[in-house]
């Protein structure tokens, strides 16, 4: 008989801290008076600085293993940014979150993984949430200016953090550096946006104090601490917690959405949301109690 767990409730509160701030993201974005690819520049430098500040990666990490990984996190930025921009929180938090059904197509080819009967459910109901999100397009406003576009974008975006995901798993699983590894790809990607995008965009002519404490934020907290808390927590929890845990950001993401901009979601993206949500969960109790019963068999 297995004696039960002593998980520190520091770690549990890491994981909830970090997913706090990650769901922040969307408002912040909207609030910021910056175009996307001068958001996506500035908050890259100031998080890259951060990040080597803080963890430093040993020069051992820095290799061609990186550059999946890397290439990944910048796409999603870009996409995440712009169809913040374009579309609600709602809408852009929620189609990012369709990650599972790319993996669950991909996984046969990727990951040399069979697709099970139960994969199927969950990828019909996660198409499902999406078709419900997508079939009601959001109304033009101040804080979502092309609806239509923005929808197209995140779809787009979640297509690319499901190969986030992948080469981010691929890399924190590296023994003894894996942590580190995956930082220096956060670092890298975001050394190579701001390298390529701070001299396109320059500096804002109309940026404000708040403007430049707003990107700031997202640089240090909304991004970089979040990342170093999640990483901390995930450590000395079971994957299963893990996972249920961070569903809090997409779910807090559109309620700062609605205090800070006055974004109310309408019923379809209310309902789809949900769907895709409760799917990715069971998704991972159906894996998790697979995994347990093979590995007592």
């Amino acid at each position: 008989m297995s004696s039960s767990r002593n998980v520190p409730i520091t770690a549990y509160l890491q994981i909830l801290a970090g997913a706090v701030l990650l769901s922040t993201g969307s408002s912040v974005i909207k609030a910021v008076s910056f175009n996307a690819l001068e958001l996506a520049g500035w908050r890259a430098l100031i998080i890259a600085l951060f990040l080597a500040a803080v963890i430093r990666p040993p020069r051992a990490c820095w290799d061609r293993a990186l550059i999946p990984a890397a290439l990944a996190h910048g796409i999603t930025t870009l996409l995440f940014m712009w169809g913040n921009k374009l579309t609600t929180a709602a809408i852009a938090i929620f189609l990012q979150y369709t990650a599972p059904l790319y993996l669950l197509l991909l996984g046969p080819w990727l990951l040399k993984e069979p697709v099970r009967k139960s994969d199927v459910f969950f990828v019909v109901l996660i198409a499902g949430g999406m078709v419900l999100l997508l079939l009601k397009p959001a109304v033009a406003s101040n804080t979502a200016s092309n609806p239509g576009l923005g929808a197209i974008i995140a779809g787009v975006c979640g297509v690319a953090w499901a190969f986030t995901t992948l080469t981010m798993r691929d890399l924190s699983r590296r023994v003894p550096d894996g942590f580190q590894r995956a930082i220096a790809a956060v670092i890298l990607a975001n050394v190579v946006l701001a390298a390529l995008l701070l001299p396109l965009v320059g500096v804002p002519d109309e940026a404000s104090p708040g403007d430049w404490a707003l990107v700031s934020y997202m640089g240090i907290f909304q991004l970089g601490c979040a990342f170093i808390l999640v990483s901390l927590g995930l450590r000395r929890v079971t994957a299963l917690e893990g996972a249920l845990l961070l569903l809090l950001e997409p779910l807090l993401n559109p309620v700062w959405a609605f205090f800070a901009h006055d974004e109310m979601p309408g019923g379809f993206v209310l309902v789809g949301g949900a769907v895709i949500l409760l799917a990715s969960a069971a998704r991972v109790v159906v894996n998790t109690r697979r995994g347990g019963a093979q590995s007592r068999s």
